[in-house]
């Protein structure tokens, strides 16, 4: 995958295929992950282990996508923090 420096939004990321897949993009050299999920404490530890080396590159955010206002704030959140979404991933 040629995903350096993009930015990644991948929804059930807080476990399973979705917490592989924000492991897989940060391997890749993704500038930015956002680990969304209903469950945001699981979201928020993806998304440490992914800092654990000290950068920044992951963010957590609590999401229900059948919510059109946190599919809103979601995207929100990510182009505050990142400035752009590259890739969303719904899982």
């Amino acid at each position: 995958m040629d995903i350096q420096g993009k930015v990644a939004v991948i929804t059930g990321g807080a476990s399973g295929i979705g917490a592989g897949l924000a492991q897989r993009f940060a391997a890749e050299g993704a500038r930015g992950i956002v680990v969304a999920d209903l469950h945001l404490a699981p979201a928020e530890a993806v998304a440490q282990a992914l800092n654990a080396d000290g950068g920044q590159r992951a963010m957590a955010q609590r999401c229900d996508v059948s919510v059109e206002a946190d599919i809103q704030a979601l995207v929100a959140a990510t182009r505050a923090r990142f400035g752009q979404v590259d890739i969303y991933i719904s899982n």
